[in-house]
């Protein structure tokens, strides 16, 4: 280093390499800063030994997108119900006449615009006209023209008729309350709550007509679609299966209710996996994401995985990532609002109004859930308990009327409280504690009610999004700023100055505002340091951020390329996706090579594969699981050809397996991973390990039957050298929790056996950790009197990855090799069959040795399966070709392969 040389360092400060070769470190506060990725945070301490703890520019936070990241984006498609768009028609000309609507999108449309322009991407805005009068026909083309070429907006007509259904009967008549979980069992008429079919067709009706408009503007393989809140739950379904390979965002703007309570939907699972087919979910709150997982978990029995700080789940064979992320305001909007001229008239006449008063103020919809009663229970027992502060207090209450949720009966008990509360503690000359205004409220209007209010009261019993506070942070004015939230609105948790209240606990709320009108009065010093504090945060998290924020994820996402496969309507049978790296195997082409094979090796799973275990599976169902007749025979004709070596690969029992294929000679079986195995054509079980310690067993077991007793429906089976915890019959979440849990339990006080536990759907097991199927079909090739050219091996589950695995990297290229997996999910095999029935009808293929062209007859014991409506190419090879990688081979954690899909299993 030469002398003078400035170095830095993050925990000592400042080094300076002198003339003399010795470093001199002067300790420092200033200019601290801290880069990653995708954002910057900037610490200024001031001079030197002064700790500066209260200037609400000390700490500076914001995104620093990857260089290039608009280029990277060809296009981007927002979906959001309503456009940003105010359109009026004049009554006398019937001319129209178009303008941004900056308190669209739940007031955020400015600030998403702009962060939108940061990053250099111009939007296509899709959604319906935000107009009270509906666009004639023969208009239609025309205003669409204009809005595209002035505003990038294209609009989707539907008739107002079938929006009101659409919007008023289903969505804010259905949804809505669901969601914020204040639907009742009985409607208005005390009968018994019913849901409406008619209004969920128009539902449905409507999410098409948005997907046939997005399908038509969609431009590229490389644009990313961004659809908002649960007006369009069904459009990421419904566009992925128009787009091959598209990257879906999807946004819910309000809360997402208990499972509990969603799961009394009659339409729970379509809601579901239609929100399942984007590629990135976004939440206000870590709770909402969570109820989310566990409608997913006990629904539709999928798993979630959290992975270095995000949440994510697998559903039809694609990896779905979670963001829990807090949509904010445009600071800029509300900074220019307060200097605007225009704005000191309407401050000067609302401070002469209240003049000598502690001014607590809100803004909200007049709605049930906004909790506007509660409050004015909690202020009445306020005013009640302190008759001093009579003619110093007032509450003003701005409620919004919205036409579609506007209940009478709640109408007219904000009305009574507020008469009551006036007529007991008015004074007389007109000075009133209540001011109430029923009624819509300009920009202009709000931000000089925020700068003269003391406080902000918001007590809603249930709220996803709402940005009041944030508005009212950000517009106060010096020394004001106090905060009463209920605990369950949105922001509470990131406004760490509000003080967070039950609104049902009517003393707590008294109480509380008891204590921030003194510190009005007292003109505490805290009250402008927390006011800071959270300005700070607010500015920091403003919507600009959180959209560059959630479209940096949505472009990192992966999202597998997907081609769907047509089938016709007298099939009866839906669409299916495939995948560039992960083909549904072809019957045909398995037919071809076993015929031109001189030697050939069949490795079959049991459950799952030639047995069918369904979601509903008991205990014994589970137990008597076995092959269908027609499975059975097929097996033991195949096992009978000199030229045939089949196997059974299972971590069943010897006695279930033999008796479940019906004591046949000819297969060989490997029972318990292989524990036991016997070889085609011999009564002789022999052992893989043959000194095996498995003093570990009752150990192990003692802690199985500690956990069965705790979890209903869950049992545990025994085997020789194994021992499986059953629990798909159990709570689908907590028998989730409680398997993880004895995992970390057992592979702690098992650690010093050579044990493994593994997991898989519904079970957990404890086997010798060199024992697996990959090392039984090493066993298998080794004893075979000459090496096999064909080989078909089929499995279901992570226990079967081992076979996939050794097979995929230890035969010879020259083989004619299917590894076949039994449902779309990550797997190192190369094919797979939609379920055990396609299984069935592979072997009856074989069997019979072939069959018409076209879709097939049904087989015996079988279905007709999908692979047979792909057409036969007469001028193939035997042998398929391997399917083609766009990217390369995915790699798994332990170097081997992995086909198809987005994430992969951990390797066994």
């Amino acid at each position: 280093m030469t002398p003078g040389t400035i170095t830095t360092d993050a925990a000592a400060g400042v080094g300076v390499d002198t003339m003399d070769g010795t470093m001199k470190w002067e300790l420092f506060e200033e200019n601290r800063t801290l880069t990653t990725r995708s954002g910057q945070m900037i610490v200024n301490d001031g001079e030197f030994g002064k700790w500066n703890d209260t200037d609400e520019g000390r700490v500076k936070c914001f995104l620093t997108p990857d260089e290039g990241f608009g280029d990277a984006i060809e296009s981007l498609v927002i979906v959001l119900y309503r456009l940003p768009i105010i359109a009026k028609r004049d009554a006398t000309t019937g001319a129209w006449s178009f303008k941004w609507d900056d308190d669209a999108l739940y007031l955020t449309s400015t600030g998403l615009r702009k962060g939108l322009e940061q990053l250099k991407v111009a939007p296509l805005w899709v959604g319906i006209l935000n107009s009270d009068d509906e666009v004639p026909r023969q208009e239609r083309e025309g205003v669409a023209d204009r809005l595209l070429e002035e505003f990038n907006c294209v609009p989707v007509f539907i008739p107002h008729d079938t929006l009101k259904q659409f919007y008023q009967g289903f969505c804010k008549g259905t949804l809505w309350p669901l969601f914020h979980m204040v639907s009742s069992a009985t409607d208005h008429t005390e009968h018994t709550t019913r849901f409406d079919d008619r209004l969920w067709r128009v539902y449905m009706n409507v999410n098409r007509m948005f997907r046939d408009k997005v399908v038509e503007v969609y431009d590229g393989d490389r644009a990313l679609i961004w659809v908002h809140d649960y007006h369009l739950m069904l459009l990421p379904q419904a566009s992925r299966s128009r787009l091959s390979g598209v990257k879906i965002g999807f946004f819910l703007h309000i809360p997402w209710p208990s499972s509990e309570v969603y799961r009394v939907l009659p339409w729970r699972n379509e809601l579901l996996k239609g929100m399942l087919s984007a590629t990135l979910l976004g939440f206000h709150l870590f709770d909402y994401a969570r109820h989310f997982l566990s409608a997913c978990v006990r629904l539709l029995n999928l798993e979630h995985e959290a992975n270095r700080g995000s949440l994510g789940l697998e559903y039809d064979g694609r990896h779905v990532m979670l963001r829990v992320s807090h949509i904010g305001v445009d600071p800029e909007r509300f900074s220019e609002g307060l200097s605007a001229p225009s704005l000191t008239d309407r401050v000067a006449e609302f401070k002469e109004r209240f003049a000598d008063c502690t001014v607590l103020g809100a803004v909200d919809d007049l709605d049930l859930i906004k909790g506007i009663a509660l409050k004015l229970m909690g202020f009445q027992r306020y005013l009640d308990s302190a008759p001093k502060i009579r003619g110093k207090v007032v509450l003003v209450q701005v409620a919004i009327p919205k036409a579609a949720r506007v209940k009478e009966s709640v109408r007219n008990e904000i009305r009574e409280l507020v008469a009551a509360i006036n007529n007991k503690h008015g004074d007389g000359s007109g000075r009133r504690p209540v001011w109430y205004l029923e009624e819509s409220i300009s920009f202009e209007s709000r931000l000089a009610l925020y700068s003269i209010m003391d406080a902000l009261v918001v007590t809603p019993i249930r709220d996803g999004l709402n940005l009041i506070p944030y508005e009212y942070i950000v517009s106060t004015s010096e020394g004001k700023g106090q905060l009463i939230l209920s605990e369950f609105t949105g922001c509470s948790r990131a406004l760490s100055s509000a003080e967070r209240v039950n609104p049902w606990d009517l003393e707590k709320l008294s109480n509380v505002l008891d204590m921030v009108v003194q510190k009005a009065i007292a003109a505490a010093p805290e009250v402008e340091l927390k006011r800071r504090a959270d300005k700070a945060y607010v500015s920091a998290h403003s919507s600009q951020q959180w959209a560059q924020s959630f479209l940096h994820d949505l472009k990192e996402a992966s999202e597998p390329a997907q081609v769907v496969v047509k089938v016709g309507p007298r099939a009866g049978l839906p669409g299916v996706l495939a995948y560039d790296e992960f083909t549904l195997l072809n019957r045909s082409a398995v037919l071809r090579a076993y015929k031109a094979a001189k030697r050939r090796l069949f490795l079959f799973d049991y459950d799952g594969t030639l047995t069918s275990i369904t979601d509903q599976s008991s205990q014994m169902a589970h137990a008597w699981a076995r092959p269908s007749e027609a499975v059975a025979a097929n097996l033991d004709t195949l096992s009978k050809d000199p030229l045939n070596d089949v196997y059974i690969m299972s971590g069943r029992k010897t006695e279930v397996l033999e008796a479940g294929l019906n004591n046949s000679p000819t297969i060989g079986i490997a029972a318990e991973h292989g524990f036991f195995y016997r070889k085609k054509n011999s009564k002789e079980w022999n052992r893989l390990l043959e000194d095996a310690d498995l003093s570990w067993m009752e150990l192990a077991l003692r802690i199985m039957l500690m956990y069965t007793d705790r979890t209903d429906g869950s049992y545990v089976e025994q085997k020789k050298a194994g021992l499986v915890w059953h629990y798909l019959d159990a709570d689908r979440e907590f028998g989730s929790w409680q398997a993880k849990e004895m995992r970390d339990h057992l592979e702690s006080l098992l650690s010093p056996f050579s044990v493994q536990v593994v997991t898989g759907y519904g079970w957990l097991q404890v086997r010798m950790a060199a024992m697996n199927k990959g090392v039984m079909v090493e066993t298998i090739l080794r004893d075979m009197p000459e090496p096999p050219d064909f080989v078909l091996c089929c499995g279901d589950d992570r226990t079967d990855e081992d076979m996939f695995a050794y097979l995929d990297t230890h035969l010879d290229p020259s083989v004619k090799q299917f590894t076949c997996t039994v449902g779309v999910k990550p797997s190192h095999a190369r094919y797979y069959l939609h379920s055990s029935n396609e299984v069935g009808a592979l072997l009856e293929t074989l069997v019979t040795g072939s069959y018409p062209r076209g879709v097939r007859p049904r087989p015996r014991g079988g279905s007709v399966s999908l692979a047979d409506l792909v057409p036969d190419d007469e001028g193939s090879s035997s042998t398929p070709a391997a399917p083609q990688r766009t990217n390369g081979p995915r790699t798994s954690a332990s170097g081997q392969k992995r086909r198809g899909l987005a994430s992969s299993l951990p390797s066994q």
